[in-house]
This record gives structure tokens, sequence and C-alpha cells, in this order.
């Protein structure tokens, strides 16, 4: 049986020790090669356009560029690399400007390590990476606004306008029954609304979805 091959990860923080630490700690996970390391932000773009590896892992704010701008530049050069957020005490909507730009997701810094190598296999694999207690802090602030519909550039990815609707239903954080009770139909339509939902998104998850809603329908 040939061994799976690990996630080729790039490394993007300012401070060296923190770097290494990562390093030390992600070798003794297992199933993530660590391929580079840069604390600064052009150099990280060449390094990560060089060796297009499956995972940046990123600091916000590294010297040469503003986060977001690495984010859309690094998926300009390497659209297959998983843009991966790790950060502290920030301002939520310097992540959520980092999600619009392309980040697959966010991590904090008071993450374990196994959450580490979950989000980095996670975002590897396709999927979204948003700890919970930040998409309830959206929630709570109300930034949440009512997903776009279809423009000239394709957002909205076909939706018609009830899908659009159990979207942003489900974004404000509904359950099936809640959008049920909301659009009174019944929970079985709000299942098959949402397989629609996930096949034209090309997810498989709840998160997923949300995480879609995030990058469209938030200033």
């Amino acid at each position: 049986m040939i061994a799976e091959r690990p996630v080729r990860v790039v490394i993007v923080h300012v401070h060296r020790l923190f770097r290494e630490a990562l390093d030390a700690i992600l070798g003794r996970e297992g199933g993530v090669e660590i391929v580079g390391e840069s604390a600064q932000g052009p150099s990280a773009i060449a390094m990560i356009e060089t060796l297009r590896p499956d995972v940046a892992l990123l600091e916000i704010g590294v010297p040469g560029t503003d986060g977001v701008e690495l984010i859309s530049t690094i998926k300009q050069k390497s659209p297959d690399t998983k843009p991966l957020i790790l950060a502290g005490a920030t301002d939520d909507a310097v992540i959520l400007a980092a999600l619009k730009a392309g980040a697959s997701g966010y991590l904090s810094k008071d993450a374990t390590a196994s959450d580490l190598r979950k989000a980095i296999q996670g975002v590897h694999q396709g999927d979204a990476w948003v700890e919970r207690k930040l998409i309830a802090r959206f929630l709570e602030g109300d930034i949440l606004a009512a997903v776009e519909t279809e423009d000239a550039n394709g957002r909205g990815k076909g939706l018609t306008a009830r899908e659009q609707e159990i979207l942003r239903l489900l974004a404000s954080g509904g359950t099936n029954k809640d959008i049920a009770q909301s659009l009174f139909i019944s929970e079985k339509t709000v299942k098959t609304h949402l397989s629609s939902i996930f096949r034209k998104l090309n997810v498989t998850r709840r998160l997923q979805a949300v995480v879609y809603a995030i990058q469209q329908g938030l200033r």
C-alpha cells in the first residue's frame, strides 16, 4: 500500500522562534511536511510561487505586505495553495477581509497542536476551517448581510432566490427546523434545497456553505 503524501506547508511568520516551534510541533504530529519558512511578505510570495505548497500557514501583518494583499497575491501566484490564517487577538474585520480575499480558514493562536494539524489537513482536503466562536462573534455583532444575487462575475454560483434566502438563514445560524419555520416549508424541503446549494457551491458541509456566505455576502 502506498503511503499518503504528507501535506506540504510553508510557514510565514515574523518571529523565527515561533516558526521553529511550529516546525517542531507539526513534525511531531505527522502527516505534515514543512517545505519552507519566511518572515517577509515578498520573500514568502516568491517561495510559495516556486514551491507550490499545499497550505500556506500565515500570520496576518508580516512585513512587506498586509495580510489581505498577501492572500490575494498567493491565490494569483499559486492558485492551488490554501492560505490558512494563524492569528492572536485580531480585529474580526481583518479576519473577515482575509476570508473574502481567499483564505481557506482561520485558526487562533490559542488552538492546540491537534487543532492545527486538523485545520491544515482540512483545508488541504477542501474544507473550510473557521472557529465556531468566530462565526458566533460575527453573528452577535450583526455583521452578516444578505447574500448578494449573482452578478456579472458569476457570484452566487447560479443559486435561485429561494436558495440564496436559505443560505442567508443558514449563515445566520439557523438550523433546518429554524429555516423551515421561517420560510413556512417542511424540513425535508429545506434539506433538498441545502443539497442543491452544496452541489452548486461544490461544498459538502454546512460550515463550508457558511464560510461561502461570509466570503460573498459580508462587508
